[in-house]
């Protein structure tokens, strides 16, 4: 299952350009978003309640609980 979740992750071109994206941003966020799940986790993150969020978390990863 781990093996699964790895291989459809982001690419590593995705990550390098949003550390690279971070590195040289003139006004660095203590954040960056690399990826669509990245981004969607932050948002739902924003606005689930905490007990939400972490079911979700779970889910996306199919972990237990």
């Amino acid at each position: 299952m781990m093996a699964e979740a790895v291989g459809s992750g982001d690419a590593p071109a995705v990550v390098d350009w949003a550390t690279l994206a971070a590195a040289t941003d003139a006004k660095p966020k203590p954040r960056c978003a690399a990826g669509p799940w990245a981004g969607r986790a932050r948002g739902l993150r924003c606005l689930a309640p905490a007990g939400g969020f972490g079911r979700r978390i779970r889910r996306m990863n199919r972990l237990a609980g």
